[in-house]
């Protein structure tokens, strides 16, 4: 069997999701592929590189993901499903998502460019909304702040019962949007 770096990460991803982060080495990769450790070094530099490389895959997933929800909405409904499938890519793959976390700390300029594609997409959402005021940036954090706390507050809730852990994240979603539509409209 010929092995190629989409498989390599997705190995990783695999087992990512599976057993967490932490369980990620290139032994245990290896082991997944049936082959020795150092032929992986044929496809990535490192265990950093591979995370990273995992970070990436997963990041362009949950973007596409939430663009794909926002389509033929607006203002606050768009807001929301994007909401929800950033709630849902994460209770799909919480171990992408923690890797994902670790590459913002341990990223590089790919990382940054992805990471500015999803800042967009809320951005051109937050327009959407036609608020009188102009102060983007503040709802931007403000948005995905709630995003990233709430789920991963909620990660081990939302595992068990999703449809309780999306009802939440909406209810978390309304209060917010009415708090901006006080502070902004």
């Amino acid at each position: 069997m010929r092995i190629t770096k989409e498989a390599v990460v997705q190995a990783a991803s695999d087992i990512a999701d599976a057993d967490g982060l932490s369980r990620v080495s290139l032994k245990v990769v290896a082991e997944k592929l049936n082959i020795r450790t150092p032929s992986l070094y044929n496809h990535i530099a490192s265990l950093d590189d591979l995370l990273r490389e995992v970070a990436h895959h997963g990041m362009r997933a949950m973007n596409d993901l939430m663009a794909h929800a926002a389509i033929g909405n607006s203002g606050d409904k768009a807001i929301k499903s994007l909401s929800i499938a950033y709630l849902n890519y994460i209770i799909a793959h919480p171990g992408i998502y923690e890797t994902i976390q670790w590459a913002h700390w341990h990223g590089n300029s790919e990382t940054a460019e992805i990471f500015d594609n999803y800042k967009a997409l809320i951005v051109k959402l937050i327009s959407s909304c036609n608020l009188k005021s102009q102060k983007t940036d503040e709802i931007l954090s403000l948005l995905m702040s709630l995003l990233h706390g709430y789920s991963s507050l909620e990660l081990g809730k939302a595992l068990m019962n999703p449809e309780e852990a999306t009802k939440g994240l909406i209810n978390s979603i309304d209060t917010v949007l009415l708090g901006i539509r006080a502070k902004y409209d």
